[in-house]
């Protein structure tokens, strides 16, 4: 069985197995009278988590929800190890599609420009994947409580990494999960990624308020959780959100025009940040310099030409 962290009063951490990939892929499960799990990246974490709760003397029927952060695979290919017990799955209403619709969904809208798709979809994080049955899913808009008797979740949504990302703060334990709003990969700086329907102006909004959140913990998904004070951290991300942003620009401004591909790789080059499969592969440099380009579009710094679609400076 796997190594639950407790990071709280009832909040523990589990890292997933990932097999070749360097990146850590968590699951927490916050225990109150009623049992919640949030991101379950894969069949074993899932079978870890039933019998972690079986020793703590809990009844697996007391596993309610899993949550879900933001519906991109490895948050979700888990799930499939808790079909007897049917928990709700809750999520943003933007991201049913993924889970009703599986890879079609992913490719037409998470992940627009992968390079090798097949490849991405064939790895360890990707192939377990299935469809969800709409009646075992719950959706939400902006908000929403959820009740576990000794612990309630607050659950918001934010819209940075990908359109259906949520915030969840424990309100009891002061945690706060903030998915993949942070780096992807903890040795890499500015190695966070923007999918095809997220927003590089909500996610510096959401991490400018996290510096405001009444919560003594905050729990990323690939990272280890980092206890308060976190203002280094969180100054940090906000910075390499505004350096990659910033050298995006650079780059077009130096090339005149260019089409998203080169964009991509030499702000990747520029920043030192070297993706593996299945992250490269699904195309995510582009995804997060054509996020930052559009945000570009909107304040009138760049445009997009669509038949030749090349970016240019406005």
């Amino acid at each position: 069985m796997g190594n639950f962290v407790e990071w709280a009063p009832g909040v523990f951490r589990i890292v997933g197995k990932t097999g070749k990939q360097k990146e850590e892929f968590a699951s927490y499960l916050v225990m109150g009278e009623k049992i919640a799990i949030i991101d379950l990246p894969s069949r074993s974490v899932g079978k870890d988590i039933i019998s972690y709760v079986k020793k703590e003397g809990r009844d697996t029927s007391d596993i309610k929800y899993i949550i879900l952060t933001h519906t991109h695979p490895d948050h979700w290919a888990g799930i499939s190890a808790l079909s007897k017990i049917k928990p709700q799955i809750v999520i943003h209403e933007s991201g049913l599609k993924a889970l009703t619709e599986g890879q079609k969904y992913i490719l037409d809208k998470q992940f627009p420009n992968p390079s090798k798709f097949s490849l991405a979809m064939k790895s360890s994080l990707f192939s377990k994947i299935g469809k969800v049955k709409e009646e075992l899913i719950t959706c939400i808009s902006d908000s929403e409580t959820i009740d576990l008797g000794s612990e309630e979740l607050i659950l918001q949504s934010t819209g940075g990494h990908s359109k259906d990302s949520i915030l969840i703060q424990a309100y009891s334990a002061k945690c706060t999960f903030i998915g993949d709003e942070g780096n992807i990969a903890p040795e890499q700086a500015a190695s966070f990624f923007i999918d095809g329907t997220g927003s590089s102006q909500k996610r510096l909004k959401l991490l400018k308020m996290l510096s405001n959140i009444s919560t003594e913990v905050i729990c990323p998904a690939h990272q280890s959780p980092v206890p308060h004070p976190f203002d280094l951290y969180l100054h940090n991300l906000i910075f390499e959100h505004k350096h990659t942003k910033d050298t995006i620009y650079d780059i077009l401004v130096s090339a005149g025009e260019a089409k998203i591909h080169y964009i991509a790789e030499e702000y990747l080059n520029t920043l030192g940040i070297s993706w593996e499969s299945p992250f490269e592969d699904l195309g995510v440099a582009s995804t997060t310099a054509t996020a930052f380009l559009k945000e570009m579009e909107d304040e009138g710094r760049t445009q997009y030409e669509t038949h030749s679609k090349r970016w240019s400076i406005n």
